[in-house]
């Protein structure tokens, strides 16, 4: 198979892992293939930040890597009175087996609990003011990367390159426009799609949901004796598919296989992606084709990614 890695740079990951989801996946794959990230900054979404970071830094030991992991963001952008009461409502609504993790309508310490995030986006803001060129991966609701903006000149951003696991340009998970990780914070994602960065890569969710590990490739990861087969193996014992041919779709695991490998076979448009933050399009995101402010991914062999990943968690690479 033919790979062609892009050149190295500093890679940060803004994440709302647990302990083996589909963030999780991905960095797993990041670390297996060598591309170790400089910091790791945690969101709220499904889980706190606070309990992200100690699932990424769990991970981190379990490939034997030192990687700064920094807590952020537990509450969107926008978080007045009047927000958090009309979005409330509109969880409240949602069908019972809509995926809202940490914003279920029913956890009342979300919603109403007064909470410190942490310092990630001020670390996030001071590791791209160092750096030459990063390349930084959202792979939950953008909220530590959008106040990071705030904080850094277009000077400083157009040296870095933003990739977003996110958004939606068919159908949604949340509601029937609105992709999680956009849902979650419309604001931020505006915010972050709007700045000055030297490229902008959306990976939306009817790309990201197309791979899916089936039983066969299922059972011949969970055999390697690598930090990612063990994990899968215990996630298959105490998870079991029962009827199911296949696990749930790897999401964000697409998003860092194209990151790494710009040979894998893809298609694109470029345009303008819009964001809306109204209560009743919340989280809504289209694309208006057109000069190239944003690059969004329309489709990916799904076979391409599959073996990718498969190859780099089952022959674990050496960390750089």
């Amino acid at each position: 198979m033919t790979s062609t890695r892009r050149a190295p740079r500093h890679l940060i990951v803004d994440t709302d892992t647990s302990d083996l989801n589909d963030d999780a996946f991905a960095l797993h794959y990041l670390f297996a293939s060598g591309r170790v990230p400089d910091l790791i900054t945690t969101v709220f979404g499904n889980l706190t930040a606070h309990s992200s970071a100690r699932a990424a830094l769990a991970l981190t030991r379990a490939h034997g890597v030192d990687v700064v992991v920094r807590a952020g963001a537990e509450r969107p952008l926008h978080w007045d009175g009047s927000v958090q009461r009309d979005l409330r409502a509109v969880v409240g609504s949602l069908p019972a087996d809509t995926y809202v993790a940490s914003l279920r309508a029913d956890d009342d310490s979300f919603w109403e609990d007064a909470v410190d995030d942490g310092p990630a986006a001020a670390e996030l803001a001071a590791a791209l003011a160092r750096s030459p060129g990063c390349d930084v991966l959202a792979l939950g609701p953008t909220t530590n990367i959008a106040r990071a903006v705030r904080m850094l000149d277009s000077s400083v951003l157009s040296r870095h390159r933003l990739w977003v696991s996110g958004g939606a340009t068919t159908r949604g998970n949340v509601t029937e426009a609105a992709e999680f990780n956009a849902f979650a914070d419309p604001h931020a994602l505006r915010e972050c799609l709007s700045a000055a960065w030297e490229k902008v890569t959306v990976v939306p969710l009817e790309v990201t949901g197309a791979p899916r590990l089936d039983i066969t490739r299922v059972d011949r990861i969970r055999l390697a004796r690598t930090p990612f087969g063990r994990a899968l193996d215990e996630l298959e014992r105490v998870s079991p598919r029962e009827d199911g041919r296949d696990r749930e779709p790897i999401w964000d695991v697409v998003v860092a296989v194209l990151l790494m490998d710009e040979a894998v076979p893809c298609s694109s448009a470029g345009g303008t992606l819009t964001v809306f933050t109204d209560i009743a399009r919340r989280g809504m995101t289209t694309l208006s084709e057109g000069d190239a402010a944003h690059h969004v991914v329309t489709a990916v062999d799904p076979d391409a990614v599959l073996q990718r990943f498969e190859d780099a968690v089952t022959s674990q690479g050496r960390p750089s």
